[in-house]
């Protein structure tokens, strides 16, 4: 028993006085009541649930076509895709707050404000850019290496006409 002893109060004094600079467990940062990380769990726990309780209020067509924003000083934001959809909530806006006041998460909403904001973020289709030239600007490079009397550059130019016009020579594919 003595040997268990020593070991328990050996692993609980070397837990409580660590170096300044090594790093602690995942477990205790997140344990740790005050820390910054809890402020944050908190804060995103708290807008998880507003949320919700905004999507229960409203009718099933604008459940998934509604994020909720902030609420600060009194004033809750929505985010919609579109203008119109903006519209119909403004419209909605005190029959929302009526329903929201008896919740403590919504405690203080005076005015709801509705931005237009894709909620989805997509990437254009046409973003990847081709490093391929087109027949068009092969031709004119290779007319131009032509008229060239510098041997290197007129062969560098037409390399370069060749890969645009998917004429590799052998050395490059």
């Amino acid at each position: 028993m003595g040997i268990l002893y020593s070991l328990y109060l050996k692993q609980w004094h070397c837990s409580e006085l660590r170096d300044p600079g090594q790093l602690k467990s995942l477990r205790t940062l997140l344990n740790r009541s005050g820390s910054h990380l809890q402020t944050l769990q908190l804060a995103a726990s708290i807008h998880s649930k507003r949320a919700r309780s905004i999507k229960n209020l409203l009718p099933k067509n604008l459940k998934h076509k509604v994020a909720t924003g902030d609420l600060n000083s009194g004033l809750l934001t929505l985010y919609v895709p579109a203008a119109s959809l903006a519209t119909k909530l403004r419209f909605e806006e005190h029959t929302l707050i009526e329903r929201l006041q008896d919740d403590p998460l919504f405690r203080g909403v005076r005015r709801i404000q509705c931005r237009v904001k894709s909620l989805k973020s997509e990437a254009p289709q046409d973003a990847k850019m081709s490093n391929r030239l087109s027949a068009k600007s092969a031709l004119f490079i290779q007319e131009f290496a032509e008229s060239l009397t510098d041997e290197g550059f007129k062969r560098q130019f037409q390399r370069l006409a060749e890969r645009g016009s998917d004429n590799l020579p052998p050395d490059q594919r």
